[in-house]
């Protein structure tokens, strides 16, 4: 009896030891952790916009990836957050993957997040400091899984055939304000990180207070002004031109320069400029029509962003077809 219990806690012994050098193992089925090395914002940013769709297809970000190699693309803005919904791709560490493959292209990443827009029929209240939270939380959390950049579209109230607010005009600009500020300060410092802003061409131009938006609040708080200057999206007759979709290098002159002489000097500006450029095909007449636009009208645009003091540019289309105004055949040049 004696001998069987010596026995019995000898094997114990053993299964005991046997468990320890297991749990002392690596395991195998544990997550790699990825580690983040951002890239810091090129002197001259050439974006241009993907959408989620598209960055979750596989074949057409090769495609798309491609343009780096064969043009002077060096940057994406992906959308990451749409309609109000918080969309950060799957998981965490596939999205860290997925980011990372494209840092190892050398390409910087920008995440663009739609902000008070929350369908084709609602609207976030501006004024909800809840909302501004959960804002700032994605933004963060962007930044920590690879993003280098956040840009921050639909930062207003809403325009002529968007849903409307009961806010008063008279307090619009003070709480969009006070948007830019807590952006400047729970993302921008927090991070350490880039934020840009998305503007109406319009409002680059002059104040927009029926939607709280107002460039000279807007370059106090972002690194980086984004107006959409479309050359489609002016009226016929603007800037003396019969058809500014017809005169993309005028147009996007002569708008930046209005727009960017009236902030460029002010001591308290940190933002730089970085306008959007039209990719798509629309023409200025009323009703909008089809009208196509080619490289030049692309080149074009381009060429007046630098020569009215850009630092950089990104490209629009929604449908993220890029290869068609054939800038993979024509390098771009500053």
């Amino acid at each position: 009896m004696i001998q069987k219990a010596f026995s019995n806690k000898k094997k114990i012994r053993i299964i005991i030891l046997f468990v320890s050098i297991l749990l002392a193992l690596p395991s195998t089925t544990a997550t790699t952790e990825i580690n983040i090395d951002h890239l810091s914002t090129p002197e001259t940013v050439k974006a241009i916009f993907i959408t989620l769709p598209t960055a979750l297809n596989s074949k057409r970000m090769e495609e798309i990836t491609d343009l780096t190699k064969r043009t002077e693309i060096n940057s994406f803005i992906i959308d990451i957050r749409s309609n109000g919904r918080s969309i950060l791709f799957r998981d965490d560490p596939e999205t860290k993957n997925f980011l990372t493959k494209l840092h190892q292209k050398d390409i910087y990443l920008i995440a663009r997040v739609t902000v008070f827009k929350a369908g084709w029929k609602s609207w976030h209240d501006p004024s909800d400091e809840q909302h501004w939270e959960k804002i700032a939380i994605a933004s963060r959390h962007a930044i920590s899984l690879g993003f280098d950049e956040i840009n921050y579209d639909y930062v207003r109230y809403g325009a002529v055939n968007e849903p409307q607010s009961n806010t008063p005009l008279s307090e619009r600009r003070n709480i969009i304000n006070s948007f830019f500020q807590f952006l400047k300060r729970e993302v921008r410092t927090r991070t350490g990180h880039p934020i840009s802003l998305d503007i109406f061409g319009s409002t680059f131009i002059s104040p927009q207070f029926s939607i709280g938006q107002i460039l000279e609040d807007a370059v106090q708080n972002f690194d980086y002004i984004m107006p959409m200057p479309y050359p489609s999206h002016w009226r016929i007759g603007s800037f003396g031109l019969d058809n500014p979709a017809h005169h993309p290098y005028q147009t996007i002159f002569k708008s930046l320069t209005i727009g960017w002489n009236k902030v460029k000097d002010d001591p308290n500006c940190i933002a730089k400029l970085r306008p959007w450029i039209q990719a798509f095909h629309l023409d200025s007449s009323s009703p909008m029509k089809y009208y196509k636009y080619t490289h030049w009208h692309v080149y074009e645009q381009i060429r007046a962003a630098y020569d009215s003091g850009s630092s950089g540019w990104a490209l629009w289309n929604a449908r993220n077809r890029y290869e068609e105004f054939k800038i993979n055949q024509s390098k771009i040049k500053d």
